[in-house]
């Protein structure tokens, strides 16, 4: 404990400086690359659809494909994070390289088989980044944790905002699978330049936990009523985000007619918004308390899911985009930082891997629904299905014995 409230103590006076500093932005530009690449497979589905053929189902079953494979690696990945903690690098690193190989498979698929595969390649990509990385970030910058958290959460979402305008400009310029394949050189090259960059550099303070030790601090997080209601509404209000993220692009090209490249303007709308949104919500966060923070903004998702259904075509339906985008990711770096706050720091990345990993359980079938949703009713009635999880997982916040922000528990 001595070392570690040393390191606290430091963290004070040298938060954004130094090597910390050279940390949250390595990681933060990583998790840039990382959600441009993630969220621009949105943009790409809908020609997969086409391409392909594909049924709503089918096409469902390509997001519940990456949910399912991102699910069943999380909590390993937990696992392997936080007792190899001092090769963390390398697992960032490979989450890298099997997104660049998914987008190359996706690039030379002859059949529906191949492009689940690179699916699923996405999911366990996604699942290889999240539990080192915010990890290291909540472990480093444990004095500010919901507003580090939330930064690296805005180098997300700036990929988020770059990646659907820029592939849906690349796919209006040329095929779509040269495209893919395209995009997964500079996946391929970004892996191997934060390998170099982040090498020596340390994550968590101490040596490796011991089995025994790290068994006791899972059956704690087990045990913990905070984090296990944090998982489950995680895990409800990412049903309802998965879907939006499946079919809101689906909608604006075969419902309003939109070109791709306007269906990816209008997803960059989406993710961009919620750049300057998701560090303001981190800080408020952490001096106002979570759950202060956490209930109104999701009330306020629930409700603009449901207000896509009658936002039409122009601009109404433009603000309503982003004003879901302020709060998509934003309320997941908040949820992050109130799980950390009551776990152990020997079982960071497994308290990591709980919360992706709940989207295993939850967001598995989501997307299926949300096409069974749309094939019988429209893709309307898939904002009404998000929008209704997303308030339900507020409720079960509303409800949970969160005391505040991180330094008032303390105390």
């Amino acid at each position: 404990m001595k070392t570690s409230e040393s390191a606290t103590t430091t963290g004070r006076a040298r938060y954004f400086s130094g090597q910390r500093l050279f940390l949250l932005l390595s990681l933060s530009l990583g998790h840039t690359r990382m959600h441009c690449f993630q969220q621009g497979w949105y943009i790409i589905l809908p020609s997969v659809k086409d391409s392909f053929g594909l049924n709503p189902v089918q096409y469902g079953a390509i997001e519940s494909t990456r949910s399912i494979s991102g699910g069943v690696i999380n909590l390993p990945a937990g696992a392997a994070s936080d007792l190899l903690r001092k090769r963390w690098v390398p697992i960032i690193a490979s989450a890298l390289v099997g997104l660049g190989l998914a987008y190359f498979l996706l690039g030379i698929a002859p059949n529906y088989l191949v492009i689940l595969v690179a699916a699923a390649l996405i999911g366990i990509s996604t699942a290889l980044w999240h539990p080192p990385a915010l990890s290291v970030v909540s472990a480093r910058l444990s004095e500010r944790r919901g507003l580090a958290l939330s930064v690296h959460g805005m180098g997300g979402n700036l990929g988020n905002a770059i990646g659907p305008l820029g592939l849906g400009i690349l796919i209006g310029a040329i095929a779509w699978q040269t495209a893919a394949r395209f995009m997964a050189i500079p996946i391929l090259f970004l892996a191997v330049v934060l390998w170099l960059a982040l090498r020596n550099v340390p994550g968590r303070e101490g040596h490796s936990v011991g089995t025994k030790q790290y068994i006791a601090a899972i059956k704690g997080l087990l045990r913990n009523k905070v984090l296990m209601g944090l998982v489950i509404s995680g895990g409800i209000r990412a049903m309802g985000s998965g879907s939006i993220f499946a079919f809101f692009s689906l909608y604006c090209q075969e419902d309003l007619q939109f070109s791709t490249t306007k269906a990816g303007l209008y997803f960059t709308l989406m993710m961009a918004s919620g750049i300057a949104s998701q560090p303001v919500m981190g800080y408020l966060s952490d001096t106002v308390g979570r759950k202060m923070v956490l209930v109104p903004s999701l009330v306020l998702m629930g409700a603009f899911d449901i207000l896509l259904v009658w936002a039409g075509a122009g601009v109404g339906l433009m603000l309503v985009a982003i004003c879901i985008g302020l709060f998509i990711y934003s309320i997941g770096a908040v949820i992050q930082a109130a799980a950390m706050d009551v776990t152990p720091e020997q079982a960071g990345a497994m308290t990591i891997g709980l919360l992706f990993g709940s989207s295993f359980l939850f967001t598995t079938p989501s997307p299926t629904i949300a096409g069974a949703l749309a094939s019988t009713f429209g893709t309307p009635s898939v904002f009404l299905y998000s929008g209704s999880l997303v308030l339900l997982s507020a409720v079960i916040v509303l409800f949970l014995p969160i005391r505040g922000d991180r330094r008032a528990s303390e105390t």
